[in-house]
């Protein structure tokens, strides 16, 4: 290739240079120019030729075409070394050296792009890749939090797993969880886990503080540095400088707040707020459905109306406590509680009333009792307080009180005031006067009855 190209610019050849001599070397210079053609616009793609590749080609081929033609019509005068047709075609001959040079040097520049292009394409593919390898970590890192979570429907045991991978995730210093109380729909049930120096115990959060402010709105919260944020009187970063609050929704309903606070001013990256979110997101459902299960379990033994004990409760304490009563020689007290006039309060007054004033006997109870006395509900007006290791003496304040508490109590009821009293039977046993558990509670509703017939609002003691 570069014979024919040398072969056409030498000008000073024999002075017997036949016209096929010519035709050869035009004819291996246009084979060169092919060849160079042919790898310019196959090997390098076209993407990445400008225009000037194409124009500097075919002004080679023009310039070729242009010297083969001069030197037809001209060639006994070049032979004959007329200065001005050497000049010419020395002239036409450098031009299209440099056409020549020009492609092959766009040529380069068109690789240097491609390989350029490859390169970036290759860094993308790397970074695809370990994007798609973290996000593939992210997500076994999530389903393993997930099964950890939903292994267990003891609502602390959950709330200590939260905590944990929160902190494990984003190297924080303290976690908070605030789980919204079902009844009460109150953020209680606080749950934290803090670095080895000792940080100050997170209070209920305040009505006006962040963690507040994010269970209202549902939207996630991120403070690098709590001094300058507005709400920094939330009781969660009372000693930390940086703040991640985060809402724990379910179906769209804030179910809790997670905080991971900092004690320095901190940063939060794209990959770790995402993390968090999800976490907070699988502790949402865990969480609830850990207090659905203690909502449950708490009903099987607990009278919706009331929150008192239900018979049920009662009846397996008291078999437990007369067990006691015998194993450590003490005595025990039953008292049979029931709401005088229910009935009529309900057919002048509406059911309504009666379940205001059967919560009234309940707070009684409550308000009249020491800590270790285990009341219930039995069913319907009847109630039951079981006195542990108190004999008859020490049990009848206790019954008076009741007594008299429930006949203080007035509630207005669609306008209506609404009062009641209650008739108390009780029966008190020394460990070895207590025989069998219904024949106590016989012994109790007995006594119940006598104060029923009497008159109601009294207490009557069971003898013998």
């Amino acid at each position: 290739m570069s014979c024919g190209i040398g072969c056409l610019c030498y000008n000073a050849g024999p002075m017997d240079l036949t016209a096929l001599t010519f035709v050869v070397r035009f004819v291996a210079a246009a084979m060169a120019l092919l060849i160079i053609g042919r790898l310019t616009f196959t090997i390098t793609s076209r993407a990445y030729l400008s225009w000037r590749a194409y124009a500097f080609y075919v002004g080679t081929w023009g310039l070729l075409v242009a010297l083969g033609v001069y030197r037809l019509i001209f060639g006994p005068q070049i032979e004959n070394r007329s200065l001005i047709h050497l000049f010419t075609t020395s002239v036409i001959q450098a031009l299209l050296l440099l056409a020549l040079l020009a492609c092959l040097w766009e040529l380069v520049v068109a690789d240097r792009r491609r390989h350029q292009d490859s390169h970036k394409l290759m860094d993308q593919w790397r970074m695809a890749s370990n994007l798609a390898q973290k996000r593939a970590r992210e997500l076994e890192t999530l389903m393993e939090i997930t099964r950890e979570l939903a292994s267990s429907l003891e609502l602390r045991g959950v709330l200590q797993a939260v905590v944990d991978r929160a902190r494990t995730l984003s190297d924080a210093d303290a976690v908070t969880v605030f789980v919204y109380n079902l009844e009460t729909r109150e953020l209680t049930n606080s749950f934290t886990s803090a670095s080895t120096e000792q940080l100050r115990s997170p209070l209920p959060p305040s009505p006006n503080g962040l963690t507040a402010a994010v269970a209202r709105s549902g939207q996630d919260a991120f403070v690098s540095d709590m001094q300058r944020q507005s709400l920094y009187a939330d009781d969660s970063g009372h000693n930390l400088r940086a703040l991640a609050s985060l809402p724990m929704l379910l179906e769209g309903k804030v179910v809790g707040v997670m905080n991971v606070g900092y004690r320095l001013p901190h940063m939060f990256e794209e990959d770790e707020s995402r993390m968090l979110g999800a976490l907070a997101s699988a502790a949402a459902l865990a969480v609830n459905n850990a207090s659905l299960h203690e909502r449950i379990a708490r009903l099987a033994v607990t009278d919706e109306l009331t929150g008192l004990p239900n018979r049920r409760r009662f009846l397996e304490v008291v078999r437990l406590e007369v067990q006691r009563a015998r194993r450590y020689s003490r005595p025990l007290t039953l008292l049979m509680v029931d709401l005088d006039r229910l009935k009529q309060i309900n057919d002048q007054n509406g059911h309504a009333a009666g379940d205001v004033m059967l919560r009234g006997v309940a707070d009684g109870l409550r308000s009249s009792m020491r800590q270790t006395d285990v009341p219930a509900r039995l069913g319907g007006d009847e109630f039951a307080v079981l006195l542990p290791e108190t004999g008859r003496d020490d049990a009848l304040p206790i019954a008076e009180r009741i007594r008299v508490n429930v006949e203080k109590f007035r509630a207005v009821v669609e306008g209506a005031e609404i009062s009641s009293t209650v008739s108390i039977g009780l029966v008190s046993r020394n460990a070895g006067e207590l025989t069998d558990l219904p024949s106590l509670i016989r012994l109790a509703d007995d006594a119940l009855y006598r104060a029923k017939a009497e008159g109601r609002n009294a207490i009557t003691i069971a003898e013998g």
